[in-house]
């Protein structure tokens, strides 16, 4: 297939399309990918394309559902990661950006040739932490007009025309699994851990983890062996845990400087630290 003029290749952005591919019997489907968790409050959703023939530019105008934010657009390392306009207009306030791809203009470069993969990747900020599905679908716009479309060469009488094809939209419904940054991880054995600061004033923070659910006492001791604080006496989960003690005994009173000692014990588990409290 030949190339059409970049002249001809902009002018499909400025104008709606007076000849339409939608007839010719091309594969056209455009496809957004399942999302996927890079931090604890964004996602990515790819969108791919699939088609017959060679394009050579897309004009993809989207918009979202409440409760995520599109930060960023990226064509690195995709399909269209040669292409020379790589466009992404996004506007915030009305949850809608504007893609546009076009192959050549500096320079003669191939058109994207037929096939499938993805062309963009999509970041969305995750506002609403209860969301648990959002929807991406495209969106007509006038003045300049802009619609979701794939666009190619077509030669008529000798002379290039180019030809708008409205593809098929799959995915737009993008569900939102466990974010894998939440999930409770089960400790595969009994810790105590140093407290931190040591030595410390006024407060320190001493963590444990349990390996099996059962009662958890912890308790903080002076040199002579007496209890001064019980910080937990009662039945836990099997997880990781953090308990502060603020320098205070168990009637509320400030303790003295000096040397304490905090004991943990949870079954057959059972183990003791050191911890300097310095005024």
């Amino acid at each position: 297939m030949k190339r059409v003029s970049v002249i001809a290749i902009l002018l499909c952005f400025l104008i709606p399309a007076v000849v339409s591919a939608a007839d010719l019997g091309k594969r056209d489907i455009f496809t957004f990918g399942e999302a996927k968790w890079i931090s604890d409050n964004e996602v990515t959703v790819s969108i791919s394309v699939t088609h017959d023939e060679n394009l050579v530019a897309m004009d993809i105008p989207l918009e979202w559902s409440n409760g995520v934010t599109l930060t960023n657009v990226s064509f690195a390392d995709t399909r269209v990661d040669y292409f020379d306009a790589k466009i992404a207009n996004i506007d915030e306030e009305n949850s809608r950006v504007l893609i546009g791809l076009i192959s050549m203009v500096y320079e003669r470069k191939d058109e994207l040739k037929p096939g499938d993969g993805v062309i963009a990747e999509l970041t969305f900020r995750v506002d609403d932490a209860t969301l648990d599905k959002f929807e991406i679908t495209p969106f007509e716009a006038t003045n300049p007009g802009h619609s979701l479309a794939l666009v190619y060469n077509n030669w008529s009488t000798g002379k290039p025309v180019v030809d708008h094809a409205n593809p098929q939209v799959e995915g737009n419904t993008v569900l939102l699994s466990k974010n894998p940054t939440d999930e409770v991880l089960t400790p595969t054995a009994y810790s105590l851990g140093q407290n931190f600061p040591n030595p410390f004033n006024p407060s320190t923070t001493v963590m444990y983890s349990l390996k099996n659910a059962g009662h958890v006492q912890l308790s903080i001791y002076n040199v002579l062996g007496q209890n001064v604080r019980t910080l937990v006496d009662e039945y836990q989960d099997a997880k990781d845990y953090t308990v502060i003690w603020d320098g205070h005994d168990d009637t509320g009173n400030e303790v003295a400087s000096g040397v304490y000692f905090y004991r943990i014990k949870s079954g057959d588990f059972t183990d003791m630290k050191k911890m300097v409290l310095m005024k």
